[in-house]
């Protein structure tokens, strides 16, 4: 079995923005939960339109959430979202 080794800009083509997201907020303005936290996140991106996902969040502030979003439309694998775009689920990821 042959795996392909890719680049960090191999997805550069497909890669669009989270209209939703939000600026890193303060570091000290944040509360790190060191667990993840199940959550469904709306996600709006700039060319597919809205799609909810089940991820986990990682940490908060009063008003932005830190999800982690793995997604070849994206450079990162987390986002910053309004804290309205994120409920809690009852069950993990």
């Amino acid at each position: 079995m042959t795996q392909e080794l890719l680049s960090w800009d191999a997805h550069a083509a497909s890669w669009q923005p989270v209209l939703n997201e939000r600026p890193i907020p303060h570091r000290r303005a944040q509360v790190s939960s060191g667990i993840p936290v199940p959550v469904t996140a709306r996600v709006e991106w700039e060319r597919d339109g809205v799609e909810e996902i089940d991820t986990v969040v990682w940490a908060w502030t009063t008003r932005a959430v830190l999800v982690e979003l793995h997604d070849t439309r994206r450079q990162t694998i987390g986002v910053w979202l309004p804290a309205c775009d994120v409920r809690r689920r009852q069950s993990p990821v």
